[in-house]
């Protein structure tokens, strides 16, 4: 799902799991990044759903909105973030998609 509020992803032509572009930093970066928007979708269906309901829960939506937002900062600071950061970003992110998805 995309949402227009996170920057925009680049991933070269071509590149994907096993690639030379998926390798290093760079590599990890976008392995990054695609568990932060995954998560960022989550909770922007979350916010969707809740906004529909007869009687929204208001701050339920606000902790939706925040938790997007983190998303989105997380996004913006990938760039600049490298090695074991790099890896507990990682972590932090398979952890909130394996209680969001319940796998």
């Amino acid at each position: 799902m995309h949402d227009p509020e996170l920057p925009e992803q680049h991933r070269p032509a071509g590149a994907g799991p096993g690639t030379p572009e998926d390798t290093g930093d760079d590599g990890a970066r976008r392995r990054v990044a695609e568990k932060i928007e995954e998560v960022a979708a989550w909770y922007a269906e979350q916010i969707h759903a809740e906004r529909r309901r007869p009687a929204p829960d208001p701050v339920r939506v606000e902790r939706l909105l925040a938790e997007r937002a983190a998303c989105t900062k997380a996004l913006r600071d990938l760039p600049e973030t490298t090695g074991m950061e790099l890896g507990r970003i990682e972590a932090d992110y398979e952890a909130r998609l394996s209680e969001i998805t319940g796998a």
